[in-house]
């Protein structure tokens, strides 16, 4: 019993670190893609022309979108660059020009305040919380910013943002887009347009859609956009697999060791059965079953431990300061199946040697050397 009790928890364990590292895999792959979506992109991305650094005609566009229906809303944006001067610290940063009441409708980007609060006046300025850290600004101070072209103006400082997004965290200045405009000699001109629809998965119908009725050719649905974090995220997989894995090998010795020892220690029976005419092939397949109904119990058992602990974990989520986000595991039907399949396998070869072990038992040997 206390064979059987061990073994059974070795493969219940092992099963159930598959599904719960897994689901909780997705669940931060899911928050990641959520975060990028909900701050820097919608879901279809129009860009620049080739060879252009700018949308032209962006009153037209917006006219030509509010038309179709499946488009809920969308945020143009002006990209430049500056440099920033507060108290004698001086920082080059990327220049976020929006219209806050269309980015609402797109984006949480100005949801994500840290301290202070959010735009509404054009002498006000929001910045990241890395770049206040370098300045050592504070909300309510003044700080003068110096336009790519050259053109100077005091702005006081609104808000500090902390979006979990690294490129807007690390040196942004964000302002209201008719201000900016009005600063770099721009007018009906923006370098992003960011379109969200009634249902992400319609973005690659309307991507055809928008190419043919505001004559562009650069524009990106969501899933291009999120291929880096897509990126990143089979990498952090690939670690976590490596780590299944020798959980998984640590049961798998276990179990194989432990069978072996069961195996060893009934050599003498193992011999009688030979003596009165048990084929060897019929011993092998005995202990193989027996590996075979292990694994099915501990997978079972383990299945039942791995989908509370993702129950858990997907009730439970814990928030991340540096995403700005609630982190939980998702569970998936799939994560079952997987890890049943994965660990059954695992099991039945590891049953394999010590099934072989006794089927090869020599019968005087085992009768008069076995215990």
């Amino acid at each position: 019993m206390r064979i059987f009790t061990l073994i059974i928890i070795a493969i219940a364990l092992a099963t159930a670190n598959i599904i719960i590292i897994n689901g909780f895999m997705d669940g931060f792959s899911n928050t990641l893609v959520d975060v990028q979506l909900d701050i820097s992109s919608g879901h279809i991305n129009i860009y620049p022309n080739e060879k252009d650094r700018y949308i032209e005609g962006l009153g037209i566009k917006e006219l030509k979108l509010d038309e179709m229906k499946d488009v809920v809303s969308y945020s143009p944006r002006l990209y430049s660059s500056g440099t920033i001067f507060y108290k004698g610290r001086t920082k080059s940063v990327k220049l976020v020009a929006l219209y806050p009441d269309k980015e609402k409708g797109v984006t949480r980007i100005l949801e994500k305040i840290e301290e202070g609060g959010t735009l509404t006046r054009d002498n006000e300025i929001l910045i990241s919380y890395r770049l206040a850290e370098d300045l050592r600004a504070k909300v309510g101070g003044e700080a003068t910013f110096v336009f790519e072209n050259g053109k100077t103006k005091t702005y006081k400082i609104k808000g500090i943002t902390r979006t979990g997004v690294s490129d807007l965290d690390a040196d942004s200045v964000m302002m209201f887009m008719d201000e900016a405009n009005k600063a770099l000699g721009l007018s009906g001109k923006s370098s992003i347009i960011m379109v969200k629809l009634n249902d992400r998965e319609l973005a690659e119908k309307y991507r055809k859609i928008i190419e043919n009725e505001l004559q562009v050719t650069n524009v990106k649905i969501w899933r291009e956009e999120i291929e880096a974090i897509a990126s990143s995220v089979d990498t952090i997989k690939k670690m976590t697999n490596s780590v299944i894995a020798v959980g998984l090998f640590a049961a798998a010795v276990c179990v194989g060791v432990i069978i072996y020892v069961n195996v060893v220690y009934k050599r003498r029976q193992i011999g009688i059965m030979k003596a009165i005419g048990m084929r060897s092939s019929l011993i092998f397949e005995v202990y193989l079953m027996e590996a075979i109904l292990l694994a099915l119990i501990g997978v079972t058992i383990g299945d039942g431990l791995g989908y509370l602990g993702t129950k858990y974990l997907e009730s439970h989520p814990f928030y991340c300061p540096i995403i700005k986000a609630y982190i939980s595991a998702k569970f998936y039907l799939y994560l079952l199946y997987d890890a049943s399949i994965v660990s059954t396998a695992v099991v039945v070869i590891s049953g394999i040697y010590p099934a072989f072990i006794a089927s090869r038992t020599n019968i005087i040997k085992a009768i008069w050397g076995g215990h």
